[in-house]
């Protein structure tokens, strides 16, 4: 699989991606996207991880058979970076046993289709680094669980000992209902500040609020309840939520610029060749989805 492009800026790690094809471009292929915008080294960055995890996830649920042996080596590659985060760190555990558990799920549902790229000893190896991820995960887990019950045997500092106001604040920062209600189940105190109707009501706005179109069904939802405060925002929230999923909200972001049409991190910036010609210079921030269907043309 191919992808058309001109190079302007490769030198400033800047990755140009061109929708339109002519004579003077070349090519290149999903693993040198993801080798020049650098994801493998990006799961260390607090602010990338997220995007780089939703990424690869997308590729492995919906362009798993289709990856050639390059691409599937730069996925991997982005995984064993990701393994070596957690051993360092000991976060994120979950998203990666996610991601993984993902992996071998397409694997299997894609059989036997996916041996068109690539041989069947070369996917029974990847299930086989799969399987070695996911023991190397146990065992981080198992180390943490040690970790854990020794510092508990010298009571040190916890997030009980906070005051209730400041548990309040960290809740409000949680942008998922579910990790809402899981934290409710820690402490009666939690429990209360769960069940607080603002946190909800934010959470809504802030997921929903965006859209005018989600906006209006929202306040359907609320003259459903003819009452605004005494609207139930948690079963709002959960009706919105399987209606139109979760905005896509990520601390750093691909962008691609309007001029050149180079991808790039945002944190990076980027030096346009084109910027004294077109004055108008402008760039739009690229979601995991949308990226991937660029990869995937």
């Amino acid at each position: 699989m191919k992808l058309d492009f001109k190079i302007f800026c490769d030198y400033n790690r800047n990755y140009p991606l061109r929708e339109e094809v002519d004579e003077s471009s070349s090519n290149a292929s999903i693993s040198d996207v993801l080798d020049a915008l650098e994801m493998a080294n990006s799961v260390y960055n607090i602010r990338r991880f997220n995007y780089v995890s939703k990424v690869v996830q997308l590729l492995s649920k919906e362009k798993l058979s289709e990856l050639s042996g390059n691409a599937q080596s730069a996925v991997f590659k982005i995984l064993q970076q990701m393994i070596d985060m957690v051993i360092k760190t000991g976060q994120n555990i979950s998203i990666i046993q996610r991601i993984l558990n993902q992996f071998r799920n397409s694997i299997r549902d894609s059989y036997p289709y996916f041996y068109y790229i690539g041989s069947e000893r070369c996917w029974q190896r990847n299930i086989h680094t799969l399987t070695r991820m996911q023991d190397a995960l146990k065992q981080i887990q198992v180390n943490l669980t040690k970790t854990n019950d020794e510092q508990n045997t010298q009571e040190l500092p916890t997030f009980d000992w906070l005051p209730v106001e400041m548990q309040r604040e960290i809740v409000r920062r949680l942008d998922n209902g579910n990790d809402i209600i899981n934290v409710g189940v820690l402490n009666s105190n939690l429990y209360r500040v769960t069940k607080e109707i603002l946190i909800w009501r934010e959470l809504c706005l802030f997921h929903f609020g965006v859209d005018e179109n989600v906006r209006e069904r929202i306040m359907k939802l609320i003259q459903h309840n003819d009452d605004e405060n005494n609207c139930d925002w948690k079963d709002v929230y959960f009706k919105l939520k399987r209606r139109y999923g979760h905005r896509e909200v990520y601390a750093e972001m691909i962008h691609q610029c309007q001029i050149c049409k180079c991808l790039y991190w945002q944190d990076s910036g980027h030096l346009c060749l084109y910027e004294t010609i077109n004055k108008s210079r402008s760039s739009i921030p690229i979601s995991p989805t949308k990226l991937v269907s660029l990869l995937a043309q």
